[in-house]
């Protein structure tokens, strides 16, 4: 019998459990012995383990010989009931480093290495080349006697760290699967990559059938997690490197140092004995007019060339570039806007046949509307001869 926590998200893993074993659903109330008493397994999705009445009977049931399998990415409170078996659920999310097509999402992270237990007794079932997906999960802290199933790989932050781990008691039939994702086995996620494969050798050791998992077989090198510093925060409490000093006075005068200049009369005498000394007349300063010295350029002998008569310009005549370079749909727009308000259309006709080449022997006649005329027969005459072609 197993004692189920349905959900609408998990009716595939109910049907695949329900083809070989009895199922009892979970209604999420406070577990009890005498709910678990014809158990053999009790699955648990989230956090279900709220009072300590649940954790006590969940403790007795696997010390029975019961199996327990949680999914979970919630610390609190299943770390509670996990302590007593060396495993805890980490804080944090594991997030994939490497894009893979089909995972969009970095929280749904595709492991490709992250075996770490034979599944199976000889080293031809170690099933290395499995990848599996770890959707929206976590990481777990794994101490002996409990051991590593599933780690996020190489390729997945935080790396190669456990993130499915199992135990298994010595002196009874008491097992325990915990995985830090609570929709690995999902409608979503079954059947992606190997979780399919994953969810079968689960549930075949928690139900002992004929599965069995040698601690001493599988990996246990998974390295330390070390604290290092919160940058972050200690980026916001920047103390300088300085000496302390001592506090301004109120007067800050007393901070001026004028003892190193000054303007005093107490030289001058000296300076007028000089002179006498000297024998140089005193007199007093005058304006002393200055005399600049104005570099000239040496005189060179001017050299002109020769005044040539410039030739005349060509006589241009003057072309309008539009009527020449423009091409024959556009002047004829140009000339539909132009007489758009005017109701002359004997000009108009006449310059659009200028402007198609279409002249019809115009020229012979004097009158403009006869022109007119030639020019509309000449362009329905080439009108109807095209036809006849496409025909």
């Amino acid at each position: 019998m197993i004692l189920f926590d349905h959900s609408g998200k998990n009716k595939k893993l109910y049907r695949k459990l329900h083809s070989f074993a009895k199922i009892k659903n979970y209604d999420g109330s406070e577990l009890s012995a005498d709910t678990l008493a014809d158990c053999d397994l009790f699955v648990c999705f989230g956090s279900k383990l709220h009072s300590d009445s649940s954790v006590s009977a969940l403790k007795e049931f696997i010390d029975r010989g019961g199996s327990v399998a949680i999914f979970s990415t919630e610390a609190e409170p299943n770390n509670h009931f996990l302590s007593f078996y060396g495993i805890r659920i980490e804080e944090g999310t594991v997030v994939r480093a490497v894009y893979h097509e089909g995972f969009f999402h970095p929280k749904h992270a595709l492991i490709q290495n992250g075996i770490a237990q034979q599944f199976g007794s000889s080293a031809e079932n170690m099933s290395t080349s499995m990848a599996f997906v770890h959707p929206n999960g976590t990481t777990l802290s794994v101490e002996p006697p409990s051991f590593t199933l599933l780690s996020s790989g190489s390729t997945s932050y935080p790396v190669d760290c456990p993130v499915a781990a199992a135990w298994e008691s010595t002196v009874g039939r008491g097992r325990l699967i915990v995985v830090g994702s609570a929709d690995i086995f999902s409608d979503e996620w079954l059947e992606r990559q190997d979780n399919s494969k994953l969810c079968d050798i689960f549930f075949d050791f928690l139900l002992h059938r004929g599965m069995e998992f040698d601690p001493s077989l599988g990996r246990s090198d998974f390295e330390e997690k070390e604290c290092v510093p919160d940058i972050s925060s200690l980026s916001n409490l920047i103390k300088p490197c300085l000496q302390e000093i001592e506090p301004l006075p109120q007067d800050y005068t007393t901070l001026l140092c004028d003892d190193q200049f000054g303007l005093t009369m107490e030289h001058i005498p000296k300076v007028i004995d000089a002179y006498k000394t000297l024998n140089v007349p005193y007199e007093p300063l005058t304006l002393i007019e200055p005399h600049f010295n104005c570099p000239h350029p040496p005189l060179r002998m001017a050299t002109h060339a020769p005044t040539m008569l410039a030739q005349p310009s060509p006589e241009l005549e003057l072309f309008d570039l539009d009527d020449c370079l423009t091409d024959a749909r556009t002047r004829l727009v140009r000339l539909g806007g132009k007489y758009v308000d005017d109701c002359d259309l004997t000009n108009y006709i006449l310059e659009a046949g200028w402007i198609l080449g279409v002249d019809g022997g115009c020229n012979q006649v004097d009158d403009e509307e006869e022109k007119a005329k030639h020019v509309l027969h000449a362009v329905a005459k080439m009108i109807l001869m095209h036809s006849n072609e496409m025909r």
